[in-house]
């Protein structure tokens, strides 16, 4: 592949990353508005659909924001019935954050098509071209968190 090319997919790949960031901000918005929460508390929602539950330090710290901001985001994600605070069964001074039933009945469904398109064009990709995408995608967190700490 002459550099030419290389460098022009390059550019098409950056170009398409920062359009798939900008469709992903215009979904989140519109997935806050159905749920009818801010777009902040919409983010904490995602950030706890993608594990196990966590403390409210971790999540403020994946959030960027203050542990009493964090305590009164999750107040109000807690009375609209979307998290629930319980105490950890192996150190029951910590505090553990999940999304309730109501949160994954209702944010999963938003996000369906997505998840199931991107596992259809993931699953026509051999392990090595998958490995290669992944080790991508870590490497640019790792770039974004990098500039986020500058």
């Amino acid at each position: 592949m002459s550099s030419e090319v290389k460098r022009e997919i390059i550019a098409s790949i950056l170009a398409n990353l920062r359009a798939i960031d900008g469709d992903m901000d215009r979904l989140d918005e519109a997935a806050a508005a159905r749920l009818r929460i801010s777009r902040t508390d919409f983010r904490c929602l995602d950030i706890l659909s993608r594990g196990s539950a966590i403390t409210p330090g971790r999540l403020a710290k994946e959030m960027g924001l203050t542990t009493g901001a964090i305590t009164a985001l999750l107040d109000r994600l807690e009375k609209a019935g979307y998290v629930m605070r319980r105490r950890d069964l192996k150190d029951r001074r910590r505090i553990l954050v999940e999304p309730s039933k109501r949160a994954t009945d209702e944010v999963w469904p938003i996000f369906r098509g997505v998840v199931t398109a991107a596992t259809r064009t993931l699953n026509q990709f051999d392990s090595g071209e998958l490995k290669t995408v992944l080790r991508f995608l870590e490497e640019n967190r790792v770039a974004i968190h990098r500039q986020l700490r500058t």
